[in-house]
């Protein structure tokens, strides 16, 4: 049996996705494989700030008194409209982001400009005469060839919207991983109040958005019995049909005669990558790699209990999510460090992983944590990893977010 140690590492260790060529708005939530470099220059000509009139450096009066520029003749109705170079002395009318002529000095606001006929006079307290007021210079945000975002980061929105700025309209990313769960159990009903030897599903309802927020692109289902043989069938029908990049069962997961998945996943000639962790709940969860034409398919097979199956997920999945995704090695098995607020106690073999509420204090236990309860891992924010011997009140303990709970990753990175 594994340590969780182990375990993690080996699901860290999957292979990424093979990299695809997509439209930006297709590759955003994938790891970019190449970098995206400026096509070129941004702002890739001098434009205004402002809406006002672009003046050249000398007004065509010098005196005080009647110092003003000519007006050229029409009304600026698009910023997208290029105007021929100004003369000396000359001014001309601009919006927000128009192209600025060749022989602009400053552009004056609306507001500080003073028109009558074809003359203009700028305010005397007016800043903007002075050289390269309200301009927005070419290359001034970057220039061509610059790097604007590495390779190995997420494509965000933001960080796609800069790409489009530079010109592009496509990205290479590593794909988010298509997820087919597979729900076993034959006492496991969807509906309604359970008869007496049933329980209602809660991987089917959960682990879509929780798979969606771990960064899947997808998320399909199908439920089965608990026979070994049609399993394996459905299993080598997900494989087979190649379009699923992860496959996620619960339940039949440990060695008794009423659990399914050991025995299909021999049927198929799988290999055991985790087989077993020593931690609980949840030490039956197993990763294996089913044979196909196109390379290994993982399979994280997830305890039935719902704690169990959530711990699973939550130690195993995760980093076998962000290796399949491409996510940079380090932060793949990365873990949150807190402190006790209270004594958490530890399990009897293995290593505990005990709901837990973040408060000011630092981590106390959520409660209601046997493998086969939901409450308190709904009232919990994260995992305690708690060793045997447990954690004393002000002692520091690694932590687990838990998927789709309140207080997200991206708020405990600081």
């Amino acid at each position: 049996m594994l340590t969780l140690t182990q375990a993690r590492d080996r699901a860290a260790a999957a292979e990424s996705l093979s990299p695809v060529r997509v439209s930006l708005q297709d590759g955003i939530g994938g790891v970019l494989h190449s970098p995206v470099r400026a096509l070129q220059d941004i702002p890739h000509v001098s434009t205004s700030a402002m809406d006002g009139w672009a003046l050249t450096a000398e007004p065509l009066a010098r005196t005080e008194a009647d110092r003003g520029w000519a007006l050229r003749a029409g009304i600026a109705h698009s910023p997208a409209v290029r105007q021929s170079p100004l003369h000396p002395g000359e001014a001309t009318a601009v919006l927000t982001g128009s192209p600025l002529p060749q022989g602009t000095h400053s552009v004056l606001r609306a507001e500080h400009g003073i028109t009558e006929g074809q003359q203009l006079q700028a305010l005397s307290t007016s800043p903007d005469t002075a050289p390269g007021r309200n301009v927005r210079l070419a290359g001034e945000e970057c220039r061509a060839q610059d790097l604007l975002v590495p390779a190995g980061a997420m494509l965000t929105p933001a960080r796609a919207a800069v790409a489009a700025v530079a010109g592009h309209d496509h990205v290479t990313v590593i794909p988010r991983p298509e997820v087919q769960l597979v729900l076993t159990g034959e006492e496991v009903t969807t509906t309604g109040i359970p008869a007496p030897g049933q329980v209602r599903d809660v991987f089917g309802l959960a682990l879509p958005q929780m798979l969606t927020q771990m960064g899947a692109a997808s998320v399909d289902a199908q439920r089965l019995g608990d026979d070994p043989q049609v399993l394996a069938a459905t299993l080598a029908e997900v494989a087979q049909a190649g379009r699923a990049d992860l496959i996620i069962t619960s339940g039949g997961t440990a060695h008794s005669r009423a659990d399914a998945l050991r025995p299909a996943l021999e049927m198929l000639g799988a290999s055991l990558v985790v087989d077993s962790v020593d931690m609980r709940p949840g030490h039956p969860v197993l990763l294996a790699q089913l044979p196909r034409r196109k390379g290994p398919l993982y399979l994280l097979g997830l305890p039935g209990n719902p704690l169990a199956g959530f711990s699973g997920l939550t130690a195993l999945g995760v980093p076998l999510l962000r290796a399949l995704r491409g996510i940079d090695a380090q932060a793949r098995t990365r873990v949150l460090s807190a402190t006790a607020a209270e004594p958490l106690p530890g399990a009897r073999r293995g290593v505990r992983l005990l709901p837990v509420r973040r408060c000011p204090e630092g981590m106390r236990p959520a409660g209601h944590s046997r493998p086969h309860m939901m409450r308190g891992l709904a009232d919990a924010d994260a995992l305690a990893i708690v060793p045997p011997r447990g954690v004393a009140a002000g002692e520091p303990v690694e932590c687990l977010p838990v998927p789709g709970q309140h207080a997200q990753e991206s708020i405990w990175d600081g």
